[in-house]
């Protein structure tokens, strides 16, 4: 069967296909591949299951299935998760979702449950790209989890560790493990100072003797900030850690609802009041269906304030997932077509998602999960 499926899939000639012919083999090889994915996990849960004294399902996908140690942990823990979301199963035996998206699935039962996790999660996962169904999924784990996250957040402030040494060619090696709070300040902070080498190198990426690798950009990056206390400070709304708070946390008595640092973990009350001593609160009221109002100003470019809300509500860029500090903000209505400078005009957009938009015809699209950019050509499938 496998000789076979192999023999025609060599056999597809793509030379000479139009974009859209070859967009449409991608798709089927996407889905073909989801199905083998599934395969692999079912045989991976009926290993587990025969007691016969053999080796694990893990052993069994890294040297009959050729994976690396790490992906067969993966499936074999996302395998052991599907058991328990029949659904989102058969969504990966069908090929409608990746495997990629099951093991997203997978760490956010293992936050909440397994059963509310394929009821409400399952279609989401059809209809959204893999970026996109972690970051929603994230932040419906934070608001389904079972308790404030406090005991979670002090095991991983208690594991924090950085380790060096130089390595036999001469190198010096850093190996941070981080809590999410901390991770997401550092993380913030390079990401902004690597956008500003990268302009300053004209955008390009090219050969290491002549202009930087991303990774020696952030490395580069990363050497800067620690060396050079100047470069760092508060900067932009977008490279500053935003903690976003249900009005009802921040009351002393009895506190309820959820805060969560945008792009990172829940945040147990704690660690929420001790950020509180040092933010900087701004105030953004939501209506019922989570969209913020605010009021437009005569004026071309987001204020702060408004730049904070709209990363409040859109949470990364909504074409690719890209995280906030990499986005810039676009007018849906082009300024001088008369559009305003609204947050409920305005969404965020990374580099290549607003290139997308003003260079090749996306399109920013309103729907029930907020605004998305898509290739009105290739249209998702879900709502």
């Amino acid at each position: 069967m496998f000789d076979l499926m192999i023999r025609r899939t060599r056999a597809v000639v793509v030379s000479g296909l139009s974009r859209a012919e070859l967009t449409g083999v991608v798709e089927g090889a996407g889905r073909a591949m989801a199905a083998l994915s599934s395969l692999q996990a079912r045989c991976a849960t009926e290993i587990e299951a025969l007691g016969d004294g053999g080796v694990n399902s893990k052993t069994v996908l890294r040297e009959a299935g050729r994976m690396s140690t790490r992906s067969a942990n993966t499936v074999a823990k996302t395998a052991a998760g599907l058991a328990e979301m029949p659904r989102l199963a058969e969504s990966l035996a069908d090929g409608a979702i990746t495997v990629e998206h099951a093991a997203i699935a997978v760490g956010a039962a293992a936050k909440t449950s397994s059963q509310k996790v394929d009821d409400e999660l399952s279609k989401l996962a059809e209809t959204s790209s893999v970026d996109v169904f972690a970051e929603q999924s994230r932040r419906w784990a934070n608001r389904n989890q079972a308790d404030d996250g406090s005991a979670r957040h002090e095991a991983q402030r208690m594991s924090r560790s950085l380790k060096n040494w130089v390595n036999e060619d001469g190198m010096g090696v850093l190996l941070a493990e981080l809590d999410p709070v901390s991770y997401q300040q550092v993380r913030k902070a390079i990401n902004v100072e690597y956008d500003r080498l990268w302009r300053d190198d004209g955008g390009r990426d090219g050969a290491p003797d002549d202009v930087r690798t991303p990774a020696q950009r952030l490395a580069d990056a990363f050497v800067a900030l620690i060396t050079d206390p100047a470069r760092r400070g508060p900067g932009s709304a977008r490279a500053q850690l935003i903690a976003i708070a249900d009005i009802e946390r921040l009351r002393d008595d009895d506190p309820v609802g959820v805060a969560e640092i945008v792009g990172g973990e829940a945040l147990p009350q704690s660690v929420l009041e001790r950020l509180m001593c040092t933010a900087t609160v701004t105030g953004v009221i939501f209506d019922g269906k989570g969209q913020p109002i605010w009021v437009g100003r005569d004026h071309r470019h987001a204020t702060e304030a408004q730049v904070k809300a709209i990363i409040a509500r859109d949470r990364h860029c909504r074409g690719c997932a890209a995280s906030p500090e990499r986005c810039e903000i676009h007018h849906i209505v082009p300024w001088e077509q008369g559009g305003r400078t609204d947050i409920d005009k305005m969404c965020l957009a990374c580099s290549a998602c607003h290139h997308n938009i003003h260079d090749r015809g996306y399109v920013v699209a309103k729907t029930k999960s907020g605004y998305k950019i898509i290739n009105p050509n290739h249209p998702p499938r879900g709502p």
